[in-house]
Order: structure tokens, then sequence, then C-alpha cells
């Protein structure tokens, strides 16, 4: 019975499509990611510092975006090695956090008290200008550690086409008979 149930989630889960294209990573300054991105037209990106940090921190770094795998520009010839250094520039962030120049502390030292503001959060976007196939998106931190969330603007949409509902339903009955079968042929072999 626990194998027909499975076999039922799991054609549920294809017949009605996966989660949505969305992340949250955790990255530091010897820590990058290169994301691979499909049918896109522009990625929304949340940088931020650890809310639990208790002393000064900082984290920065930036980004470079290719549609060519190897992280060259389009109009680059042929290359021989990646670069993921020579794509487009797609910005960079800057954060910081430290609560002895933060006026609202109490135990702030007035004489250190910056009229920089802490900055803790950061949103960048990128548009590509329109949609493209495939892109290659190099997220590089160079100090400190924080987390990046990403929405690559496909946000709600399945990973999976979805099967429309008489499809999905035959689909899991298909898929019950199967796991009966599998069943029988496992009591006749016992």
């Amino acid at each position: 019975m626990k194998r027909v149930l499975a076999a039922a989630a799991l054609a549920a889960t294809f017949a009605f499509g996966g989660a949505a294209s969305a992340a949250t990573i955790v990255l530091d300054g010897s820590k990058e990611i290169r994301l691979t991105l499909n049918d896109v037209s522009d990625l929304a990106l949340s940088f931020s510092l650890d809310d639990a940090a208790a002393g000064y921190t900082n984290w920065g770094g930036y980004i470079k975006w290719s549609t060519r795998e190897d992280g060259w520009q389009d109009g680059d010839g042929p290359q021989s090695q990646a670069c993921l250094e020579c794509g487009y520039d797609g910005g960079g962030w800057d954060l910081k956090y430290d609560p002895y120049s933060d006026p609202n502390n109490p135990y702030s030292d007035p004489n250190k008290i910056s009229s920089d503001p802490n900055k803790t959060s950061t949103d960048l976007k990128l548009d590509f200008g329109k949609t493209l196939k495939t892109v290659y998106v190099w997220i590089r931190p160079t100090w400190g550690k924080g987390s990046v969330s990403y929405d690559d603007g496909s946000a709600g949409a399945p990973d999976l086409a979805p099967v429309p509902l008489p499809a999905g339903g035959l689909l899991l009955v298909s898929a019950l008979g199967a796991a009966l079968l599998l069943r029988r042929r496992g009591r006749k072999a016992a």
C-alpha cells in the first residue's frame, strides 16, 4: 500500500508541476556561485547581512553575466579558456553593520557615530533587455559573509510544463495501475 501511495504522489507531482524558481544562498569571500538560467529577461537579487551579527561586519562583491558558457561576451571570438571575469557587468553590492556607529544603539560611542548609515541589505536587478534562452550569472563575493536571494522572473511558474487535467488524471491512473502490477509480480515471486 505504501508503494501505491508513493507512486500516486510521484504522479501528482509530475502532473501538476514543480516549485517556483527562486532560492537563498549563504556566501562568503571564499565561495562564489554561477547560476544557469533559462528563458529569462531579468533577474532580481537581494543581498543581506546576517541579522544575528552582534559586532562589526561587512560584505561585498560584484556580478558578471554572459550568454556564453565560457563567460566571454557575445562579440568575443572563440576562446580556449573560460573567463568568468570577461562577461557583462551586472553591478555590485557593499553592505556593512557597525553597532558602535548607530545613533539608535544606546551603547554607541558618541565620538564614533558615523554619518554613513549602516546598510544591511540591498536589491539589484539585472535586465537583459529581452528574453534570453540561456544566461550564466556569476556572483563573486570579495569580502565578508552574507546571503543572496534571487528570483529569475519566472517565480510561480512550474519547473515542468503543466499537463492538462484530463491527461494528468490519465497519468495518475496509469501510475497506480503500474504500481499494482509491480505489487502482484512481487507476490507471485515470493
